[in-house]
């Protein structure tokens, strides 16, 4: 059996560990990231909220400024009855109490329709607060493992690596140059298996005369079609 063919099966297997582990990596910041945002989004709608809060309480505010000036129309008006001289007078005074004390009775509604509705909106906010405070330890924790298993995956990555140089460096340099050009165009893949005469890397068949001499391992032999070494392995 080749040697060289034997230790680049070898470097194939821990460059598919590597590929793993650096796809396993990859995923841990976009969890991350997703997570801060889903929390920072959640920020934001509780400030909005927060926000139409103040702007209901400034309408009703204003609302009972508006009541209580009503109210001191209608006393002013029934304190001038006792002064109206003719009927007509009196009638139009009347009149103009009773518009008040409506306006002031739909006033008295929207006010209550303001704070009942506020008192909703701060419940619902108390409730999402807790929820959010909650949330953002659990965020924080998750963050914590995951930058954990980030670290020791770079420290596998970085042993793998070593490695695969150490058992690189025993190969010819035309035959290393070849694998890595492949590696990088060949999806991570560069030395496939033959079964049943089909390339396992691109599974197309090869002749039979070339398929009798991959079993043998003992020379470099390529696709015909996507280029990758042959290291024949039977199938357990």
């Amino acid at each position: 059996m080749n040697e060289e063919l034997e230790t680049l099966c070898e470097v194939q297997k821990l460059d598919t560990r590597i590929i793993e582990n650096e796809r396993k990596r990859a995923f841990g910041p976009q969890k991350i990231e997703a997570m801060a945002k889903e929390v920072s989004d959640t920020r934001e709608r509780l400030a909005r909220e927060k926000a139409v809060i103040e702007e209901l309480e400034k309408e009703r505010r204003k609302k009972e400024q508006e009541l209580e000036a009503e109210k001191s129309q209608v006393k002013k008006a029934e304190a001038k009855l006792n002064e109206v001289k003719t009927n007509k007078e009196y009638q139009a005074m009347l009149k103009e109490i009773d518009a008040a004390r409506a306006s002031n009775d739909k006033t008295e509604e929207e006010v209550l329709v303001l704070l009942e509705r506020t008192e909703e909106l701060k419940k619902d906010l108390q409730t999402s607060t807790k929820d959010l405070v909650k949330r953002e330890k659990e965020v924080l924790d998750e963050t914590k493992t995951i930058e954990k298993e980030i670290k020791t995956v770079d420290e596998v990555v970085t042993d793998l690596r070593k490695e695969r140089e150490r058992l690189l460096s025993g190969i010819n340099s035309d035959l290393r140059a070849r694998y890595n050009i492949l590696i990088e165009k060949r999806g991570g893949l560069a030395v496939v298996n033959v079964r049943n005469g089909t390339c396992m890397g691109c599974f197309m068949n090869i002749p039979p005369q070339m398929f009798i001499e991959v079993m043998k391992n003992n020379e470099t032999i390529t696709c015909p079609s996507c280029n990758r070494i042959f290291f024949y392995q039977e199938e357990e």
